[in-house]
């Protein structure tokens, strides 16, 4: 910063509040300080900034993997949102494992972060509710609820998407409607479950645990594993979810054992979340759809009004999903 006030002609002070913003500072002084930066290549030291204002312009992002379809999306607008307020967005996979939840937490908390952005993969981990206690640093929760914490937070209504689902297809004759769900250590998994207890009570669909599928992993191999347990449950209808590898390799799995053309003719299905599954499949899919824009949007004004008033009440959002028609739906045969 000296040399570029030398290079001006001003003094360090007005080369300081013109490379800061600062309006205190006449429109021709302005004009020679930033034509010397420019000149001189001047870029702020954000360690010393950081060290002057207690603040990193840094946002932490936890997602427990990057093999999905949700988490890219989300860290792609919320960083572009954030930009405008010279925030930037770091990334930390905890690759589904809450020992890895910790592990990026306390790394983000090292580096003195201004605020945290948190989707770890067990939101039931009494040590997650521990750490996040403790935890003096602005956190919105994505879609996670922990035990006694009072955090802001950014929701999706997956119960509603689900049961509403339901309720379509047994409008057009369906009763063994299947469901896949992740367990109840995740919030999702926990609206999936309580969505298909509430909707077998509401439209009298049958009554059969087997119809509610456990996943439990992310990739290919899971796909499979989740097709047969479906077909072994002899639904004739389902609602599948899931990350791009696991949905891909599950429809897969269920053309080659029902047969080319099967879906809708021997199983109608709705698919959660992935619009680019749903849009290559032959035919298109019937599809619960996540508003990303909706979410990031949720997430940066949620964050941004945390960092302007610290002190205010807690923040909840709660998104709804959207049903998108597709051609993968057919009437129960007699």
């Amino acid at each position: 910063m000296l040399d570029v006030a030398r290079d001006a002609g001003v003094s360090r002070a007005t080369a300081s509040r013109v490379l800061s913003g600062s309006p205190r500072v006449s429109p021709e002084a302005k004009q020679r300080v930033v034509a010397s930066a420019e000149r001189l290549h001047y870029r702020v030291n954000a360690a010393a900034r950081s060290l002057r204002t207690a603040r990193t312009g840094l946002v932490g992002l936890l997602i427990p993997g990057y093999r999905n379809d949700l988490y890219g999306p989300i860290a792609d607008r919320l960083d572009a949102r954030l930009r405008d307020h010279d925030l930037s967005v770091i990334i930390g996979s905890s690759d589904w494992s809450a020992a890895g939840d910790l592990r990026i937490m306390a790394s983000f908390a090292s580096r003195r972060l201004d605020a945290m952005v948190l989707a770890p993969s067990n939101d039931q981990s009494p040590a997650l509710g521990a750490f996040l206690g403790n935890l003096g640093a602005p956190v919105v929760l994505l879609d996670r609820e922990v035990p006694g914490l009072e955090r802001d937070r950014v929701l999706t209504d997956l119960k509603s998407g689900i049961e509403d689902a339901m309720g379509t297809l047994a409008g057009i004759g369906h009763r063994r409607i299947a469901v896949t769900a992740y367990g109840s250590h995740l919030r999702p998994g926990r609206q999936a479950r309580q969505a298909f207890a509430v909707a077998v009570e509401r439209f009298n669909l049958a009554h059969d645990d087997n119809l509610l599928v456990d996943m439990s992993g992310l990739d290919a191999s899971e796909g499979i594993q989740v097709a047969d347990a479906l077909l072994n449950a002899r639904p004739t209808a389902a609602i599948i979810g899931g990350p791009t590898a696991l949905l891909a390799a599950c429809l897969r799995r269920l053309r080659e054992r029902l047969g080319a053309g099967s879906i809708p003719r021997h199983l109608s299905v709705i698919t959660v979340g992935d619009e680019v599954v749903a849009d290559l499949h032959d035919p298109v899919l019937d599809l619960i759809s996540r508003p990303i824009d909706a979410i990031a949007e949720a997430l940066a004004q949620t964050l941004l009004a945390r960092l302007d008033q610290p002190a205010s009440p807690v923040q909840e959002h709660v998104i709804g999903l959207r049903y998108r028609p597709g051609a993968s739906l057919a009437p129960l045969a007699s």
